[in-house]
């Protein structure tokens, strides 16, 4: 299973079994994406189910602990009241608290997994200016030289404002894929690309390199995102 709905609680069967098996299909499929370095878009959908699980579960708690209690008697030891609960939770809610007993701690072992080899990578990733660096740093272009290819993967960047977390975020638009070599250096490619595009006319421009090859869409990109963000100081 490659995908996980956002409703997979409550779709289909509601069987502790059958979702002990959905989840851990789930989960081994995104660890196989973990092996190749592949962290988008499972990190944040990893996130969502682990948030929507401890949501579920402390509402699920908040609204037990507002019913009535009957007061069963007297702690010896500590002398403090003991409480019986009125309302036991019915067939559908007793399920439902083994599959979240069982979800919460396997979704945050699998985004922890993740969130560290996310950090793992930023840490290989260097990230340096082009040329000189304008006072207008919200837009403009990152290059991506990744391991040993002689490719340039070239992306327009644009800091937008709040996303869904309510943090500012990083826009970008696939512009070209250009062969360096000599005569055609990553910097006659951005002289190259402010002639074409003339709506930016002394645009930042950062190399983002990595020595180890990383999927570029799934990681590469995302993991510079993140790091331009705390770099360029709007987080």
């Amino acid at each position: 299973m490659t995908t996980l709905h956002n409703d997979w609680l409550t779709e289909g069967v509601f069987d502790f079994e059958y979702k002990k098996y959905v989840l851990l299909a789930y989960l081994q499929h995104i660890e196989q994406e973990f092996t190749y370095h592949k962290l988008y878009p499972h990190l944040p959908q990893l996130k969502f189910h682990f948030d929507s699980c401890v949501m579920l579960r402390a509402k699920k708690q908040s609204i037990h602990s507002a019913f009535p209690k009957d007061l069963k008697g007297v702690d010896t030891r500590t002398w403090r009241p003991v409480y019986e609960e009125t309302v036991k939770d019915d067939p559908y809610l007793t399920e439902l608290n083994y599959i979240l007993d069982f979800a919460i701690p396997k979704l945050s072992k699998s985004w922890d997994k993740g969130a560290d080899i996310f950090s793992e990578i930023g840490e290989r990733i260097q990230i340096s200016p082009l040329g000189i660096v304008p006072l207008r740093l919200d837009e403009g272009y990152l290059f991506f030289v990744n391991g040993l290819e002689r490719m340039v993967s070239i992306f327009r960047y644009q800091v937008a404002l709040y996303n869904e977390m309510r943090e500012r975020y990083l826009k970008t638009a696939f512009v070209d894929t250009i062969r360096t070599g000599i005569g055609n250096t990553v910097e006659q490619i951005k002289i190259d690309l402010v002639q074409r595009d003339r709506s930016l006319p002394n645009p930042a421009t950062y190399v983002v390199e990595s020595r180890h090859h990383y999927p570029l869409h799934e990681t590469l990109l995302p993991v510079a995102k993140h790091l331009m963000i705390k770099h360029l100081n709007v987080a």
